[in-house]
């Protein structure tokens, strides 16, 4: 499915490992608005220490609200390397999926990257923080996660929700 571009569309920037949170940066000082939603992941050292750190939601990626006809200042950026997209030109994202794993990110539930998936049942979350935002629901171990992801990426990520959270979408 190709998203019609607009002056509010998103797009994706392919970036080098580990190079999402500076690309980021220098976007950000470029002037550009830009999403890189984040999960809290915790370590513990061999000698039982322990820190928290903050990894991409989609690593690899940089989401940007920008002119896919002029993107000569992102790709000069370092750490870019390119446009996502079919053939020369890159493809607009929907907004909502943008604006779905941002709340994702800031919501502080368990979150994991997931294989992206079509099937499954269609839900709408009417209860917890991440009221409102429609996702396909799975069950494993006893817990329920709602999987959102970029279509176009075929990237997903999984968050516990409550089963009370969810109902059928009417969608």
């Amino acid at each position: 499915m190709q998203v019609p571009v607009s002056a509010d569309s998103w797009f994706a920037w392919c970036v080098r490992p580990r190079h999402e949170k500076s690309v980021k940066k220098i976007l950000d000082y470029k002037g550009y608005v830009t999403s890189l939603p984040l999960r809290k992941c915790y370590h513990t050292r061999r000698t039982g220490s322990a820190w928290e750190s903050e990894k991409p939601l989609i690593s690899g990626y940089v989401f940007v609200a920008s002119d896919p006809n002029n993107p000569f200042h992102i790709v000069t950026t370092p750490g870019v390397i390119k446009a996502v997209g079919f053939g020369a030109g890159a493809v607009a994202i929907p907004r909502g999926e943008i604006e779905t794993l941002e709340r994702i990110g800031g919501s502080q539930l368990p979150v994991a990257a997931c294989a992206y998936t079509r099937a499954g049942e269609l839900v709408e979350l009417i209860g917890g923080p991440l009221k409102g935002v429609q996702g396909i629901v799975i069950r494993e171990s006893g817990a329920t996660h709602l999987v959102v992801g970029i279509t176009m990426l075929q990237r997903a990520v999984s968050v516990e929700i409550e089963n009370t959270w969810a109902v059928p979408s009417r969608n």
